[in-house]
């Protein structure tokens, strides 16, 4: 893992120390993935990535003391809003629509989970382990059809935002429009490669793979990662790389 700035540092230590002890029996691991564990990680605009896996459902109880204890982190750590951490069930990990949880931007919800099998990959290829066993121990196998039903379901996601959701409130932000189209190169490289890496390593394959016409918006959004462009992207070139 890379040298991590001092505030994430400790966010990461305070998850690795407190979560068994607010979890007890309840927790079976912590784990991490993303540009944190795949050599992509930017202090100044990568997220950090996280997956709690539990044994059953959260009880309100904890529910309620999980959500206090990390409201008083994100008013003393300032990664607590770039950090998100979603919590899922052992025996559901590939399951649509099963009972999870997901803190993001400094709050902890009750929600669904979508199965998604990329994120495990992801996890079991290079993730890190902050507390529990190896997630091959547990993690259930990962079919043909279960990526490409996931890669499917990721890139309609997209493709809702970039075209065809009537008040997307992502389709303006500069950002957002760099993160689709890395995004999509990751979606081709892992339906081409069966395996999944950082989204600037996508896109550096991508450039040399999708049609002509294409790569002057993955060099665009590249340079935008790496500090040598603007952000901005044009909607028209989105929706036609899409």
């Amino acid at each position: 893992m890379v040298q991590l700035p001092a505030a994430l540092a400790a966010l990461l230590d305070d998850l690795k120390n407190q979560l068994p002890a607010l979890l007890g029996q309840n927790l079976v691991g912590v784990y991490l993935y993303g540009s944190l564990t795949q050599g992509a990680f930017d202090a100044q605009r990568s997220d950090a990535d996280g997956i709690v896996v539990t044994r059953r459902p959260l009880t309100q109880r904890q529910f309620v003391v999980l959500r206090r204890w990390l409201g008083r982190i994100a008013n003393s750590n300032r990664w607590a809003r770039r950090f998100q951490l979603t919590f899922l069930l052992k025996e559901q990990l590939l399951v649509m629509d099963a009972d999870a949880c997901l803190y993001q931007f400094r709050r902890l919800s009750r929600c669904r989970s979508d199965g998604n099998p990329i994120i495990w990959l992801n996890v079991l290829d290079g993730g890190l382990v902050l507390v529990g066993p190896s997630p091959r121990s547990f993690v259930p196998t990962i079919t043909e059809k279960m990526l490409d039903d996931a890669l499917a379901r990721e890139l309609n996601y997209l493709r809702a935002e970039i075209a065809t959701k009537p008040k997307s409130q992502w389709r303006n932000k500069p950002s957002y429009r760099v993160y689709a189209v890395l995004t999509m190169c990751r979606i081709l490289y892992s339906a081409q490669k069966r395996t999944i890496v950082s989204k600037p390593v996508a896109a550096r394959w991508a450039i040399a793979h999708v049609p002509s016409k294409h790569r002057r918006l993955v060099r665009h959004a590249l340079a935008s990662v790496n500090h040598r462009g603007s952000t901005r992207l044009a909607l028209v070139d989105l929706r036609a790389f899409n």
